[in-house]
């Protein structure tokens, strides 16, 4: 497998981290690895380094996962990368590479990656490598970024180490996200977690693009008092009846048949993911925790059932103005890219709901549009939320088969990578996000800072417990009413396979020498 320069950036995959105090570093031994000293020189970036560690240029290996030959580029250090252009390279991609460089400079290291490209995300190329690797401690690689999937499954399996048990590590630090951690924490224990390291994880995060002709041309925020579908999300009116309604207001069914379809003027696009992406956004979720961080199965409660209930409603409206980008698969490969995008370039589409890595596919749009986060459910709701892809979004993990002082040196480098991304990548991902629009637009700067404030994935599909999250998107195109059949139809095997993850966490010792 090709070893490559470590920066870990961007998935090309059309699918469906962070607040706190500053970190001290607590190591006071002098480690056996490097020549670490006990004074601290200040800060990385935010990171207390003590003064004078040096690795005397060991290497850190890293093994990463992507899904296609042509997404490694955006991956690795572009320099050492065959496919990479100087001249086409963006700008996030160049300021990963940075950050890379300050940390290889600050600990003397040399950072290398080892990717591998794979479409499997069950048991495939990346799960049994880091399994087996972790089984016969023969890994050469000190931590790892598989999918959220793998990592779960590999969490199950006791084969990575408790993040907040490394002595280098401060999950506190702020550029750890800290809704993806706590979700991912059971126990007590967190095996994996989210970081400012790269973009993959943000680009895999659900958002709702709008067209600002169309907004602006069928005046859909006049009816509701307000001047702008951002002051409605300041104001906490931007909730999943009001997009329902207006998906609905704008839509015109031009050809005649009877059915949303491309060619018609519609309100919203998106895929069959769309109740469970707003289950999550209404601040529910399929499995959540009890009193003793233990996951619980939770969808079937009242709250949850009248957000399915309300999305049901209007997805079965044939006015509704939805057309689902699953519905064509026969006639694309991708339909969200040669189906959907279209129609929204083409401002025939009000609202935009998928990942925002599909930002990349309107930057050549002639009119503009705006980013909105997913919307609530009511206006008493505390926060907006979006869901991460646990398919497609990376996190971070440290397997069992590093040992010794190099599981506290993966630790200081996961730290230092974090706290220069925050710093030196964040700023020029979000310009880099928001640069197909013809006019600046601030607003939807903010509205990427609501948006990456509280991102979670969910449980239920990072750790493949049962099925509840097929039982959801099958929702979008079922009788309405059948949700609690075929919840009970799919509870048992669910709630058994929860038992067993938490009989798997519970049995295990969690020391790390």
């Amino acid at each position: 497998m090709k070893k490559r320069i470590f920066t870990l950036l961007v998935l090309a995959l059309l699918v469906v981290s962070a607040t706190l105090p500053l970190y001290g570093c607590e190591e006071t031994e002098e480690s056996s690895v490097g020549s670490q000293t006990e004074v601290s020189d200040g800060s990385f970036f935010g990171l207390d380094i003590p003064e004078g560690t040096n690795y005397d240029g060991k290497t850190v290996r890293v093994l990463t996962t992507s899904v296609t030959e042509t997404a490694t580029s955006y991956q690795i250090q572009p320099d050492n990368n065959s496919l990479y252009n100087a001249e086409t390279a963006t700008a996030a991609i160049t300021a990963a590479a940075e950050c890379t460089r300050l940390v290889e400079e600050r600990l003397n290291v040399e950072i290398e990656e080892e990717c591998i490209v794979t479409l499997s995300r069950i048991g495939g190329e990346m799960y049994k490598r880091i399994y087996n690797d972790a089984l016969s401690l023969t890994a050469d690689y000190l931590f790892a970024m598989p999918c959220v999937i793998e990592a779960a499954m590999l969490a199950k399996d006791g084969l990575l180490y408790d993040l907040g048990e490394v002595s280098t590590i401060d999950l506190n630090n702020e550029w750890w996200c800290k809704p993806f951690n706590e979700t991912c924490t059971i126990a007590g224990h967190t095996y994996f977690g989210s970081s400012d390291i790269g973009y993959v994880s943000k680009d895999a995060t659900l958002f709702v693009a709008f067209n600002k002709k169309m907004a602006e041309t069928n005046r859909i925020t006049e009816k509701y008092g307000y001047s702008s579908l951002y002051e409605m999300v300041d104001n906490k009116a931007w909730t999943q009846d009001v997009m329902y309604e207006m998906a609905k207001s704008v839509y015109q069914d031009l050809n005649k048949n009877n059915i949303c379809d491309p060619g018609d003027v519609n309100g919203m696009a998106g895929q069959v993911g769309v109740i469970y992406w707003n289950l999550i956004a209404g601040g529910e979720h399929i499995v959540t925790k009890d009193e003793n961080d233990l996951p619980v199965l939770t969808l079937n409660n009242e709250r949850a059932v009248s957000i399915i209930n309300n999305a049901q409603d209007y997805f079965s409206d044939p006015q509704s103005g939805f057309i689902c980008a699953d519905d064509y698969f026969s006639q694309s490969k991708i339909p969200v890219t040669d189906i959907i995008v279209p129609e929204f370039k083409a401002d025939r589409c009000l609202f935009f709901y998928n990942a925002l890595l599909n930002l990349d596919l309107i930057r050549d749009m002639e009119s503009d549009f705006g980013v909105l986060p997913c919307p609530l459910y009511d206006d008493t709701q505390d926060n907006y939320v979006s869901n991460i892809g646990a398919w497609s979004a990376t996190c971070i993990c440290i397997p069992t088969s590093t040992v010794g002082d190099d599981v506290k040196l993966a630790g200081l480098v996961i730290e230092a990578l974090s706290a220069a991304c925050k710093e030196k990548l964040n700023p020029v991902y979000y310009e880099q996000t928001l640069q197909y629009q013809i006019s600046r637009d601030d607003d939807s700067m903010r509205m990427l800072d609501i948006i990456f404030e509280n991102r979670t994935p969910e449980l239920a599909e990072a750790y493949r417990w049962g099925t509840m999250t097929d039982v959801l998107n099958n929702m979008v195109k079922a009788q309405k009413g059948t949700f609690v059949s075929s919840y009970q139809a799919a509870e048992q095997a669910t709630q058994k396979a929860i038992d067993e993850t938490i009989t798997a966490f519970m049995e295990r010792d969690e020391t790390i020498d």
